[in-house]
């Protein structure tokens, strides 16, 4: 019975669960769809990067350099033409491993492709000379190059790159050159036990996060770095310590550490005494915050406004970043912005602390704070930092409070079915034909799409508009690399692959070819103008509402005739006649002008009634998918409690008592195997409970028997003398 009343709960619990996904189903905004659609096929204006035929190139987008950007890649490092891309075939670097450090690395049950030189790291050091640094077959290394006379670049020196660059190419590190230091966010070890933030000035002076303590670093994935004034901002996701106590979780941060940090004099010697850590909430509004803990990627810093603004100088500081749920949980990912003043503002706060193992973490406020600066300010010199201060920061480098999304909410978020986002563009302050300015969002995904997504609302709630959805790559493809170039006139946004580097137009305007179209797109990019969609803002356009009165009637069609879906073909089969079938909805799907004809055969009513029933069930059908793939699950959940319910109710009528019914003691004994050697002609299986009754039964008659003999008994009392000659059965049951 309780094992049942467990199993109804049990079901009941998962019933709870979906009902609460279907009534919170509109935050994942799965009803969002995009404005435009396009293949690959569809876009006009594309270059591609042909590279080199022969084994995967890994591409991986590294620097900017002005008008070229700089590709990491296997074995090779890419100068590749923003405007052109094509390749700068001079500034080519080869740097392939030794063959005895693949053998060592093959050895280490490492894959012949992981066991190559993947470049990860380049940039340029103060003296002009260019630094780079690879995987070199889980042995990383780092080298020196400067520029020869016939303009090739010559390796000058090469250096060990532990903390410069990571061990495995698919591992997620960081990095930043500023003031003449590397400032980079790996791991320090073949087995990635030891992650560090890390700084060097190329051999001189070392800086890295405490080694072994899960309160600084506790493995962490690192995404991205900025370099912001007289700090750089490292974010990452990592096992969150503070959350333990109640299971294992992974939450997103932001570090920051002062540029001019030397470490303490005596305690802390080369450790960060600027490192502390908040956490980035991205997550969905609610009485329950669906909080989406994982961030893959983000955007530049760059000068911007997560809602559409009339004037050009209100805009601030900010980012954007990806987010996801864990790959155990409803699986999604989402586009959360934040503002530089918010993550600013949290760090000033005050620190999450814990008294000991066996205590909660709660706020603790940096000690003497009428004597000391607060520990997240630069300090003109490390070294004077007393050891009081130095023993607090070492113990709570965790903020308290966690960072906001601006606006409270994600501006896009979307569930797995539609693909997971990756990398992430933005074009800051676009200035619209409708007088406001947006700040256009470029999302890649893992099965090969770019989706241009903005938020329309003028006040503080976010409205958003997915306006594109282009196929770029093949679905197998993961973009990994997104980056917007505007020079010379040219506008682009090149999308990045491990395979392939393809440049994209920006909008695709030149699709739409009526007023009304032009304007539903909602493109920023897009106004009405010259009696064209083009690339402009100074036409007709309204991004908030999609129409406009000055468009005249509304057109039917939306999309240019490439573009335009084609109607369903009705497979009724029509009665031939020389003359044209009058009315049909087939012409007037295709906006043809019905002429008056005769009035039509019987057969041909019957075939324009069994035409229209198939549109009007077509339509009444056109449920999304996300609607159709809710429905289905809540149909099963509620069919297997009502299929449970009924097969219980059904064993509950068979289960009344019956005449002759076993007890549970009876049905047991009469399973029991009997191992013991038994007579031809007994059973092999037996029923002990009854034979056990029996047998004390004889044993009972005997004993009264003779009391019954014994009858000089005082009081009642027991026999003097043993009971003797019982008989004892000669079979034993066991």
């Amino acid at each position: 019975m309780e094992r049942n009343k467990f199993c109804v709960m049990k079901i009941l619990s998962l019933l709870t669960t979906v009902l609460l996904m279907v009534k919170t189903s509109h935050s994942w905004q799965t009803d969002v769809q995009a404005n435009l659609h396009l293949q690959f096929s569809d876009l006009q204006g594309v270059q591609v990067y042909r590279g080199e035929s022969g084994n995967a190139p890994h591409y991986k987008l590294i620097q900017v350099e002005k008008d070229s950007m700089l590709l990491g890649a296997r074995n090779k490092m890419y100068n590749i033409s923003m405007a052109t891309l094509e390749e700068n075939v001079l500034e080519r670097i080869e740097w392939e491993p030794r063959e005895f450090d693949k053998k060592v690395c093959e050895t280490k049950m490492k894959t012949k492709e992981e066991c190559q030189n993947h470049i990860r790291v380049i940039g340029k050091k103060p003296s002009g000379e260019l630094y780079v640094c690879g995987t070199n077959a889980f042995k990383p290394k780092c080298r020196t190059y400067v520029k020869s006379e016939e303009m090739t670049y010559v390796m000058k020196a090469e250096e060990k790159g532990i903390g410069h660059c990571a061990f495995d190419p698919s591992h997620n590190s960081t990095y930043v050159f500023s003031d003449g230091k590397l400032f980079s966010a790996t791991v320090s070890d073949f087995s990635e036990r030891d992650p560090l933030i890390f700084s060097t000035d190329y051999g001189r002076n070392i800086l890295r996060t405490e080694q072994h303590d899960s309160k600084w670093l506790n493995d962490p994935n690192f995404v991205s770095s900025f370099d912001i004034k007289d700090k750089i901002y490292f974010f990452f996701r990592e096992t969150a310590v503070e959350h333990i106590n109640c299971g294992k979780t992974v939450f997103s941060r932001v570090a920051r550490v002062c540029k001019n940090d030397r470490g303490g004099q005596i305690m802390m010697k080369n450790i960060w005494t600027s490192f502390f850590k908040a956490r980035l909430n991205c997550s969905i509004p609610g009485e329950y915050p669906y909080y989406l803990d994982e961030i893959q990627s983000t955007s530049e810093m760059g000068q911007g406004n997560y809602m559409s603004t009339d004037r050009s100088d209100n805009r601030t500081d900010m980012f954007y970043a990806v987010f996801r749920t864990p790959e155990n949980s409803i699986q999604g990912s989402a586009v959360c912005a934040f503002k530089l003043s918010d993550i600013e503002k949290t760090f000033k706060g005050k620190f999450k602390g814990q008294e000991s193992t066996y205590h909660n973490w709660l706020p603790v406020s940096h000690p003497k704070p009428d004597r000391n600066p607060h520990p997240s300010t630069c300090v003109n010199d490390s070294y004077q930092i007393s050891e009081p201060m130095l023993n607090f920061i070492k113990s709570h480098t965790l903020m308290d409070e966690a960072v906001p999304s601006a606006g409270g909410s994600p501006i896009i978020a979307l569930p797995t079915f539609k693909g997971r986002m990756t990398q992430i563009a933005v074009d800051w302050q676009v200035h619209a034909g409708d007088g406001r300015y947006y700040d256009v969002i470029f999302v890649g995904t893992d099965n090969g799409r770019v989706i241009k997504v903005i938020n329309k609302g003028h006040g503080s709630k976010v409205e958003t508009v997915v306006v594109e959805d282009i196929q770029v790559f093949p679905e197998e493809y993961v973009v990994t690399g997104l980056k917007i170039y505007r020079a010379n006139g040219k506008e682009k946004l090149i999308v990045v692959s491990k395979e392939k580097v393809i440049s994209v137009p920006l909008h695709q305007c030149e699709h739409q070819d009526s007023c009304s179209s032009c304007v539903r797109l909602q493109d920023p990019y897009c106004s009405w103008v010259d009696d064209k969609c083009a690339a402009s803002d100074r036409g007709i356009q309204s991004i908030l509402s999609g129409t406009h009165s000055a468009c005249g009637p509304e057109e039917k069609s939306t999309l240019s005739p490439s573009t335009t879906p084609k109607p369903k073909k009705i497979t009724t089969e029509k009665p031939q006649c020389d003359c044209q079938c009058p009315n049909s909805n087939e012409n007037n799907i295709l906006g043809g002008q019905p002429t008056k004809k005769p009035d039509p055969p019987v057969e041909v009513d019957e075939v324009k009634a069994a035409s229209a029933q198939e549109v009007r069930s077509s339509s009444e059908s056109s449920l999304s998918v996300a609607e159709t793939a809710i429905a289905i699950v809540v149909s099963i959940v509620v069919s297997s409690i009502l299929s449970f319910l009924a097969g219980y109710w059904v064993r509950s009528c068979r289960s009344e008592p019956q005449e002759n019914q076993l007890t549970n003691e009876e049905i047991y004994g009469s399973l029991q195997k009997n191992h013991n050697k038994l007579k031809d002609n007994e059973p092999r299986y037996v029923n002990h409970a009854q034979l056990e009754r029996n047998n004390s039964q004889k044993q009972l008659n005997l004993i009264v028997t003779n009391i019954q003999k014994g009858s000089n008994l005082p009081n009642g009392s027991a026999l003097q003398k043993p009971v003797l000659n019982i008989p004892v059965p000669d079979k034993t049951y066991v």
